[in-house]
């Protein structure tokens, strides 16, 4: 750009030297001549002003060379011409501008340039000499080969003027002018002329490739800049190839991509994305065992290559390419891809577009280097997010401002919120008062609990029991930073370590019982028969024979009470088939109908037709439904509804479909501190209860492994849930029954 400004050296020089040219002219001549010299002179300096000041103006290269080529054929009369520039390596000697020749020969002349080293012709040993070569006549010439000879005929040329085009000693192409089939005369002077006008156009001709370059730089620069912020937000791996590759294809004006990738042992490329043409067809499992491309991995050196055609050394990877670049993308000294980009134009990119895939390819690996961290990062919070969301326990998270960081998907159905409305809340605003207290003292005072069992009431009217464990959260630096607690669902458990307890209460209540039978019944017997026989041979008073008759009453109850004793310690095993529940349960209520008319309750009952059959003892089964219709028939003295009902429940694959069997009353409900209790032997309310049917109710249900659930509220009455399993094997209920 220094070459800028209206006092340039050269354009001094050139008219110094043309001032000195018109000075050796001879003083004595004859006007006509001296009028026209002097004419072309002006013209001349015209036209070298006239370009030169092209300089300070932001001007084309194509706009430049047609403003010279105008001016040349002002100057100088020339009919046809045409301005060659070299490549960056001088091998070429490519035609950028014609001008008065045939389309076709224009097209052929801009289609087909010289090769300095191998075609020997004026344009060549132009470009060679760096000195302006006159043809007054081809045929004539010796000096022509059979080069020049063949383009005279091709162009119908009869001569030619060709000269250089330099900058300092460095030839960057030439200007050659002719006049077609007429025969160009031209005067040592008007040679002179012709080299000064090419040396001035030169000057205005670099200046105008430099400032091409400079733009292209600058345009490239700003793209590889808006191009690192777009892959820089990539970081999906698949997404950030497909945008290196569109990028590089950009910043180099290529015809197509491809991105390989070196396997985590270094040892295999594999196509990562082809782009460009039909390149995005291309097989994955590419052959490139000693292509270009291999040893650019290999070596992790950059490789230009204006025409693979002269480099037989490397395999052909894509049909039809010409131009190719390749550079490796290095990550902590290592290679870990290659970057190739091609074109099927010879020469199609420069050193400047090397280094500037260069920049772009240390920029992309450090991406994908990032992308593959990140992926792992987020495959491993993935993982640890899915064991929190699959864990059984509901997991909360409490930062120091006890707020909730984060809950997962158990939380959400143990506490029946959704965790969007929940998450940044104060923990005092979500949770109940006992959970609220251990998150104080978590954060507050730094303290964790163990399983500490609390119960949490849904506005249902339903409870469970939480067992909650609490922990504290650091970070690397042991800040505290939150806490977490683990919650565990209880009620199951509960339930099962109290069914647990009232089987071995049973078991062992039932091995005294039977012990105790046992002793009653010898004595007992004995008792009966003395007071029968007493009643007999005695004459007895009224008072007497009272005192006789309550103790026949006293002994007929003992005996009632160790029956029952005796059926619950050993009742008979159940002869377990295949039968219809909604005809044992009707059959069961229609034997008390007479006492339900009486006692002024009503059975409504919902049994639908379509329920599977169950293996069971139906005699036993109507004893369990007589015992509770009878319970909640007592429970209601005044009278009520007594509701029946069974329904199908689909349940886990690993206990199977129940038919379940619900009864229900409108008493006044068992209090929650006998809830567990009623199942006990010899537990009861009723004054002249013996605490016995309902755990020999217990005892057949546990016989045929029916579960029993029990709910009772003083304002609603109870609840008695039967579940029935439906594929059990009749087989393994026998042998389960007696063991």
């Amino acid at each position: 750009m220094g070459r800028l400004g209206s006092k340039n050296p050269k354009l001094e020089s050139s008219n110094k030297r043309i001032t000195k040219t018109m000075a050796k002219q001879p003083t004595v001549r004859a006007m006509p001549e001296c009028q026209a010299e002097l004419e072309t002179k002006d013209k001349l300096l015209a036209s070298i002003h006239k370009i030169s000041s092209l300089l300070t103006r932001p001007i084309s290269l194509d706009t430049i060379l047609t403003t010279i080529v105008k001016e040349i054929s002002h100057v100088f009369g020339f009919t046809r011409l045409a301005i060659f520039l070299t490549d960056r390596d001088r091998h070429l000697l490519e035609c950028r501008y014609i001008h008065g020749f045939s389309p076709e020969d224009s097209e052929r002349a801009l289609r087909f340039p010289y090769r300095i080293d191998r075609h020997d012709c004026v344009e060549t040993k132009v470009a060679r000499l760096g000195k302006t070569i006159y043809v007054k006549d081809y045929q004539d010439d010796g000096r022509m080969t059979p080069v020049d000879l063949k383009v005279c005929r091709i162009m119908r040329r009869v001569s030619t003027v060709a000269a250089p085009l330099k900058i300092k000693k460095d030839v960057i192409g030439l200007i050659t002018a002719d006049r077609g089939v007429k025969q160009l005369t031209m005067t040592t002077k008007d040679i002179d002329a012709f080299s000064i006008f090419a040396n001035q156009a030169s000057i205005v001709i670099e200046n105008a490739r430099l400032q091409e370059q400079n733009k292209k730089k600058i345009k490239q620069l700003l793209t590889l800049q808006e191009i690192s912020k777009k892959a820089s937000s990539a970081f999906n791996l698949e997404k950030l190839f497909q945008v290196i590759s569109a990028s590089a294809i950009k910043v180099t004006r290529a015809s197509c991509c491809l991105l390989f990738m070196l396997d985590d042992e270094g040892r295999e490329l594999s196509l990562a994305v082809a782009r460009g043409g039909e390149m995005t067809a291309f097989d994955s499992r590419l052959e490139i065992e000693g292509s270009l491309v291999d040893w650019v991995a290999k070596t992790g050196t950059a490789v230009l290559i204006d025409d693979i055609r002269t480099v037989p050394r490397y395999r052909e990877i894509i049909p039809g390419i010409v131009s190719h670049l390749c550079v490796p993308l290095i990550s902590d000294k290592r290679v870990i891809g290659v970057l190739y980009v091609a074109s099927p134009d010879q020469g199609a990119f420069s050193e400047d577009d090397l280094k500037l895939l260069l920049i772009f390819a240390g920029h992309s690996a450090s991406l994908i280097k990032n992308a593959r961290l990140y992926g792992q990062v987020m495959t491993e919070r993935n993982f640890r997010e899915n064991i929190l969301e699959s864990s059984p326990a509901s997991m909360v998270t409490i930062n120091l401002q006890k707020e909730i960081s984060s809950v997962n998907r158990k939380t959400e159905e143990m506490f029946r919120f959704k965790r969007k409305l929940v998450l940044g809340a104060r923990a005092s605003m979500v949770f109940s008062d006992d959970i609220v207290q251990l998150v104080d003292l978590a954060i507050d005072e730094h303290t964790v609990v163990d399983n500490k069992e609390i119960l949490l009431h849904h506005k249902d009217d339903t409870d469970i029991t939480l067992g909650i464990t609490s922990s504290l959260l650091r970070n690397h630096q042991d800040n505290l930073i939150g806490a977490m607690f683990i919650i565990r669902d209880l009620t199951e458990e509960k339930k099962t370590e109290e069914l647990i307890r009232r089987i071995d209460r049973l078991t062992s209540l039932g091995q005294l019982s039977a012990g105790i039978a046992h002793e009653i019944r010898n004595p007992l017997s004995s008792i009966n028969f003395n007071v029968q026989l007493l009643a007999k041979k005695t004459a007895l008073t009224v008072d007497a024979g009272n005192l006789l008759a309550d103790t026949q009453e006293g002994v007929d109850r003992i005996r009632t009470l160790v029956k029952g004793m005796l059926d619950f310690a050993k009742p008979s095993l159940p002869a377990l088939k295949s039968d219809s529940l909604v005809q044992v349960v009707q059959g069961s209520i229609s034997l008390m109908d007479s006492q339900f008319r009486e006692k002024r309750v009503e059975v409504r009952s919902a049994l639908p037709d379509n329920l599977p059959p169950v293996t069971m003892d139906a005699h036993q089964i109507r004893q369990v439904l007589v015992n509770l219709l009878l319970n909640a028939m007592e429970a209601m003295p005044e009278g009520g509804i007594i509701g029946v009902r069974c329904r199908t429940e689909r349940s886990d694959s690993r206990r199977g479909d129940h038919v379940v069997l619900q009864i229900s009353d409108q008493g006044s409900g068992i209090s929650r501190d006998n809830l567990s209790r009623i199942f006990n032997p010899f537990f009861t309310t009723k004054p002249e209860g013996t605490g016995l049917g309902l755990a020999i109710v217990h005892k057949i249900l546990e016989q045929h492994q029916i579960l029993v659930d029990v709910t009772s509220d003083k304002t609603k009455g109870t609840t008695f849930t039967l579940k029935f399993p439906v594929h059990s094997s009749e087989g393994q209920r026998c042998s389960d029954t007696r063991s």
